[in-house]
C-alpha cells in the first residue's frame, strides 16, 4: 500500500512540474506515517488529495497558484465545498507612496508554488513565491496544513514574508471558505451578540457578523451543518490573543453558498518591509451535530490555550466574589440616593433574594457629557451605598472605560486638548476617533467623544483613578466599566503610543495591563463588569452585561463557551403593547441561558401580568445557584413534536418583532457531582404537554436509574417516579417555570430533598 502512495505521489510531482514545482521530502522512513487511508480517485492529475479521518481536502494547481476544488465528508458522502469556491487566502497590499491597492490571492498571480510534505510530522507546506505582477517581487507566502485524525479536522497556519520596500501589507484574508447548501434542515451558525442559528443563509443575500472583539462578534468560529444528515463544517481562528478581524457569514444565493471569512487588518499596516504571522492557527472539522456542538469544539481550544481563560475550582470561578456568583437578580436606576434608594429597597423585598443595583446618573455631570471628569458625587451618594448594602442590595455605578468629552467642561475644551489628545486613538492622518450616542452640549451641538487608546499610561491610570476611588472612598460593591467588551477596537495609527500601527492585539493587551492594576489594588470583596460579552476579557470582568441579546433566532452558545467562567446579567426591557408577553420571553431565555435575571426597573415587579413571572424566575435561580457559577451548561433538552411559537415586539430598535418557542429549555451540569438540572420556561398563555428526547451520554447520566426531583419557584420538590432515559412526559402549566434536578441514586439525603419555604435560601444540593 504504501509503496503504491509513493509511485502515485511520484506521478503527481512529476504533473505538478508542468506549472509549478513539487517538492516531497522523505526522512528515514517517513513515509509509514501517511494516513492509512486509500487515497482517493483523483480526476485531474494536477490535483493532490489530503484526508484526515473523515474530512478530505483537494487541491489543483491552478498554472498560477494553488485553488481548493473540494471538501468532502467521506462518512456521509456530502460535498461540503461550494461550486464556486474561495481562495484560500487573499492579501490586500498598498503601494507606500501611491496609497494604490492590489490583491494577491492563493490561486493567480504567482510564478512559482511549491507543496512540500514531511512525513516525520504529517505537515504539509504550500509555498507561494515570485508573483506574476514584477511590481510585488519579495513577497512570499507561507501556507501550513496539519492533520487530525481523530478529530476529522485540519489545521492551518500562514505567514507572509514582505521582503518590498515599495509595498505594505494591508488587510490579509485567511481563512475563507464557501460551504454549498447542504439541503433540507440546513443552517449556519454565525457570530451575533450570544450566537445565532440561521436557515435561510443559501437563500438570502447579506452578511452576518462584524468586528471582533465586540459585543456583536465576541467569539471567533463559525459553522455550517444540518443535523439530520449529521454533517457540517466548523470554521474557527484559535487566536489566543484576541486579535481585531472581521469575522463574517455572507449568504451567496446566486451559487447557493455561504461564504465564511476572517479579515485581518495587518499590524503596522501599510508598512514596507513587514510581514505578517497568522496569530494563533486556522481550524477546520467535520461537525456531526449542531451549534452546541460547535460550542464544545471551541470552548475545548479556549480552555486549553486562550490567554482570558479564567482559573476555575471546585466551587467556580473563586477571584469573583462570591455573593456576585450567586446573585439571582439586578435592577437599573438612577439618580439622587433619595429618589432611587427607596424603589430598589422594594424591589428586594418583594423578591426576598438579593440583588445587584447598576445606579446611573450618581454624579453631577450629565450622562455622556463631560466625561471622565465623574466626582463630584451626588448629594447623599455615599449614604445611599451604605444604606442599600444593609439591605442585602449591591451597588454598582456606571463609568465609561472607553470616552473623553472634547469639550469636557460644559462648552469648553477643558483638559482635552491639553491632556488626553495625545492619548487618544487616531486615524492615519492624526486626526482623534470621536463617537456621538445622543446627548446634546450646553449649546444645543452633539457631544463628541474622543476614543482613547488602551495601551497609553495616561488612560490607564486615569480609569484606574476613578475605579479604586469609588471603591475605597465610597464602599461600592462593584463597579461597571462601560463598553471595554462592546465597541470593537479602533485602527489606531499614532506612533507615539508604541504599540503596532493599526491592526494586532494590542487592543486587548493594553486593556489586560489596565484591568491588572485595578484588579490587583481593588477590596478583595468587590467585582468588576462591563458592556456586552467580547471574549477575550473574560479573565478581568466578573460580569458581562448581556443587555444586547435581543436577537431573532439566538441560541446559547456563549453560555456554551462560558458558562462558569464569567456571570452574564441584564437584557434590555422595554414596552409597548406587548411588553409583559415580551417580559416573559425575555426573563426566560435568561434563566435557561444561565444569566442573571433582569436589569429591570424596580417597578417592573409589580406588573399584573409579567410581575409574577419575573418574581418566579429570580427564585428559582436563587434556589439553583450552584449550578450557574460552579457547574457548565449542557445540551438543552428537546420535546418530541412540534413546539408551539410566540412572538412579542421586543422593542430593542423601534419595533423589534422576535419569535421564540413557547416553552424555553435549558440544562446546567456540575460535572464532578454528577447531577443536572434541566429548566422549562412556559412564557405562553397555554398549558404544555409533550415528551421529554433526551440523550443520556448529553448529560453523563450514571447507569443506574437516577433519582429526579421536581423544583417550583417557590421551593417546593417532589420526587418524580420516572426513567429519565425513557423519554418522559412533561406538563407546565402557562406562565410558569419548573426545573428537574437529576442525580445518582445513591447520593444520600440532604436538606434540599424537603419542600422549602419562599424565603428559603437553601443551595440545592
Amino acid at each position: 500500500m504504501q509503496r503504491q502512495k509513493s509511485t502515485y505521489l511520484r506521478l503527481l510531482s512529476a504533473a505538478f512540474l508542468v506549472c509549478t514545482t513539487w517538492h516531497f521530502f522523505v526522512a528515514g522512513k517517513a513515509c509509514a506515517t501517511v494516513s492509512a487511508e486509500p487515497w482517493p480517485d483523483v480526476s485531474a492529475p494536477n490535483r493532490i488529495t489530503v484526508g484526515a479521518g473523515d474530512l478530505r481536502i483537494a487541491l489543483e494547481n491552478t498554472g498560477q497558484g494553488l485553488r481548493i476544488v473540494s471538501l468532502t465528508d467521506t462518512a456521509a458522502n456530502q460535498e461540503l465545498l461550494a461550486a464556486n469556491p474561495s481562495p484560500l487566502f487573499s492579501a490586500v497590499l498598498r503601494n507606500v507612496p501611491t496609497k494604490e491597492l492590489t490583491t494577491i490571492t492563493a490561486d493567480s498571480g504567482w510564478k512559482h508554488v511549491e507543496v512540500a510534505y514531511r512525513g516525520v510530522t504529517g505537515r504539509y507546506r504550500l509555498t507561494f513565491r515570485t508573483p506574476t505582477d514584477d511590481r510585488l517581487g519579495g513577497i512570499r507566502v507561507e501556507v501550513t496544513l496539519d492533520t487530525e485524525t481523530s478529530d476529522s479536522a485540519l489545521t492551518w497556519d500562514l505567514k507572509i514574508v514582505n521582503d518590498n520596500p515599495q509595498w505594505g501589507l494591508w488587510h490579509v484574508v485567511f481563512p475563507q471558505v464557501s460551504v454549498r447548501d447542504l439541503g433540507e434542515g440546513g443552517k449556519v451558525f454565525a457570530q451575533v451578540t450570544s450566537g445565532i442559528e440561521l436557515s435561510g443563509m443559501w437563500a438570502q443575500a447579506g452578511k452576518r457578523g462584524g468586528t471582533y472583539p465586540g459585543g456583536w462578534t465576541a467569539m471567533q468560529y463559525m459553522a455550517a451543518y444540518n443535523p439530520a444528515h449529521r454533517t457540517g463544517l466548523y470554521i474557527g481562528v484559535h487566536d489566543p490573543f484576541g486579535s481585531t478581524k472581521d469575522i463574517f457569514a455572507e449568504g451567496r444565493p446566486a451559487q447557493h453558498a455561504v461564504a465564511f471569512t476572517f479579515d485581518h487588518p495587518v499590524p503596522n499596516m501599510g508598512k514596507p518591509g513587514v510581514g505578517f504571522d497568522l496569530p494563533g492557527e486556522a481550524r477546520w472539522q467535520l461537525l456531526r451535530g449542531d451549534w452546541f456542538d460547535a460550542a464544545q469544539i471551541y470552548r475545548s481550544w479556549v480552555v486549553q490555550k486562550a490567554r482570558w481563560w479564567p482559573s476555575l475550582g471546585p466551587n467556580g470561578r473563586e477571584d469573583t466574589p462570591k455573593w456576585m456568583r450567586e446573585l439571582p437578580a439586578w435592577v437599573m436606576t438612577g439618580g439622587p440616593a433619595s429618589d432611587c434608594a427607596p424603589r430598589v429597597r422594594s424591589f428586594v423585598q418583594a423578591t426576598g433574594a438579593p440583588i445587584g443595583f447598576h445606579w446611573y446618573n450618581w454624579h453631577q455631570i450629565p450622562f455622556d457629557n463631560d466625561y471622565p471628569h465623574y466626582f463630584p458625587v451626588k448629594d447623599g451618594f455615599g449614604e445611599g451605598v451604605a444604606e442599600l448594602k444593609t439591605a442585602g442590595v449591591y451597588p454598582m455605578p456606571y463609568i465609561n472605560g472607553r470616552l473623553w468629552d472634547i469639550r469636557d467642561k460644559g462648552g469648553e475644551d477643558w483638559q482635552f486638548t491639553q491632556t488626553a489628545l495625545p492619548a487618544a486613538t487616531k486615524e492615519e492622518g492624526g486626526k482623534p476617533y470621536t463617537e456621538s450616542y445622543g446627548s446634546k452640549e450646553t449649546d444645543g451641538n452633539s457631544v463628541k467623544l474622543a476614543v482613547m487608546c488602551p495601551t497609553t499610561p495616561l488612560w490607564q491610570d486615569r480609569v484606574g483613578d476613578i475605579v479604586l476611588r469609588l471603591f475605597n472612598e465610597y464602599g461600592v460593591s462593584g463597579v461597571y466599566i462601560d463598553q471595554i467588551a462592546a465597541a470593537a477596537p479602533r485602527l489606531c495609527f499614532d506612533a507615539s503610543h508604541g504599540h503596532d500601527l493599526g491592526g494586532g492585539h494590542w487592543w486587548t493587551e493594553g486593556y489586560w495591563k489596565m484591568l491588572d492594576a485595578i484588579r490587583a489594588a481593588k477590596p478583595a470583596d468587590r467585582m468588576l463588569t462591563t458592556e456586552c460579552n467580547a471574549e477575550p476579557f473574560i479573565k478581568w470582568f466578573d460580569g458581562y452585561l448581556t443587555w444586547h441579546w435581543q436577537q431573532q433566532d439566538m441560541v446559547p452558545a456563549f453560555s456554551a463557551v462560558y458558562g462558569g467562567a464569567v456571570q452574564m446579567f441584564g437584557r434590555a426591557y422595554r414596552g409597548g403593547p406587548t411588553q409583559d408577553l415580551a417580559n416573559r420571553m425575555k426573563a426566560g431565555q435568561q434563566l435557561v441561558y444561565g444569566e442573571q435575571i433582569g436589569w429591570f426597573g424596580p417597578e417592573a415587579i409589580e406588573r399584573p401580568d409579567s410581575g409574577r413571572f419575573l418574581h418566579d424566575c429570580i427564585r428559582l435561580r436563587w434556589l439553583l445557584r450552584e449550578y450557574f457559577y460552579r457547574g457548565q451548561m449542557a445540551r438543552p433538552p428537546r420535546f418530541a413534536g412540534q413546539v408551539p411559537l410566540v412572538t412579542a415586539d421586543w422593542q430593542w430598535s423601534g419595533e423589534w418583532p422576535v419569535t421564540t418557542d413557547a416553552i424555553l429549555t435549558g440544562a446546567w451540569r456540575i460535572p464532578q457531582e454528577n447531577k443536572v438540572v434541566l429548566l422549562f420556561a412556559n412564557v405562553s398563555d397555554s398549558l404544555f404537554a409533550s415528551r421529554l428526547e433526551l440523550n443520556p451520554t448529553d448529560y453523563g447520566f450514571p447507569d443506574k436509574s437516577p433519582t429526579v426531583t421536581a423544583i417550583r419557584p417557590d421551593g417546593a420538590q417532589v420526587s418524580l417516579a420516572i426513567e429519565i432515559t425513557d423519554r418522559p412526559d412533561i406538563e407546565v402549566g402557562p406562565r410558569s417555570i419548573l426545573a428537574w434536578e437529576i442525580k445518582p441514586a445513591a447520593a444520600s439525603p440532604t436538606r434540599s430533598q424537603r419542600p422549602l419555604g419562599s424565603s428559603d435560601s437553601v443551595i440545592l444540593r
